[in-house]
């Protein structure tokens, strides 16, 4: 079991810098000496920011949402790079070029949230531009089930409807209510048609390109 960040809650909506509420969660995952599944832009920015070219072979195996296994396969990648290679670089300047190479290749608030998590290993509240919020969860396992690609555009917005979907993350930081899991899978479907899982113990959560569902175990709240 590793301690991953997930982002829990949070739907994303074009335009809209709502709050991502992003947790730690023990994964039933593996660190592998196979070459890696970074995508290979990775590697290209990797060399121009250091000005090397190190090879290291480091892979998860293991049912984890892509984002979340980008952020932390990443960070591994460099810092086993630093030791092969000899690279002078600090972990403060490893974080700093990590964020560049995220924003170089994704230009995303979910990978900083879940960049920022990492750094600081703590569950965070986090909006881009704005320093997050730590907060403490009750910790749970969790595995990826399956994933639906986000549709370009949503079915039906509003002011109304933005602002409660601010309000989940936040909500849900403060009362951990499994009613508030329930109701941001029913605003997955609203907004994008993305089917809302029949278990109670499944949650639909942003991937980057996709909407992935995962299981919640580990804590009683969380079990049917």
């Amino acid at each position: 079991m590793i301690s991953l960040p997930i982002a829990l809650f949070g739907i994303p909506v074009k335009g809209v810098n709502n709050p991502i509420l992003v947790t730690f969660a023990n994964v039933n995952v593996e660190i592998i000496t196979e070459p890696s599944e970074l995508p290979d832009q990775f590697f290209t920015y990797f060399k121009e920011a250091t000005g090397f070219e190190c090879k290291v072979n480091l892979n998860l195996r293991g049912k984890i949402p892509y984002a979340t296994k980008y952020v932390y396969l990443s960070q591994l990648y460099f810092q086993e790079a630093i030791k092969k290679c000899s690279l002078p670089i600090s972990n403060e300047e490893m974080n700093d070029i990590l964020s560049m190479i995220d924003d170089a290749i994704y230009n995303s608030e979910l990978i900083r949230g879940l960049r920022r998590a990492l750094i600081l290993g703590k569950d965070i509240l986090y909006r881009d531009e704005e320093d997050p919020v730590p907060i403490n969860l009750k910790k749970f396992k969790t595995k990826l089930v399956y994933s639906y690609p986000i549709p370009d555009n949503y079915n039906y917005i509003d002011n109304s409807l933005i602002h409660l979907l601010g309000i989940l993350p936040v909500e849900f930081a403060e009362t951990q209510d499994i009613n508030l899991i329930r109701v941001e899978n029913g605003l997955w479907f609203s907004l994008y048609s993305i089917p809302s899982p029949v278990r109670l113990d499944w949650k639909i959560i942003w991937d980057l390109n996709y909407a992935s569902v995962i299981e919640l175990r580990g804590e009683e709240h969380f079990n049917n």
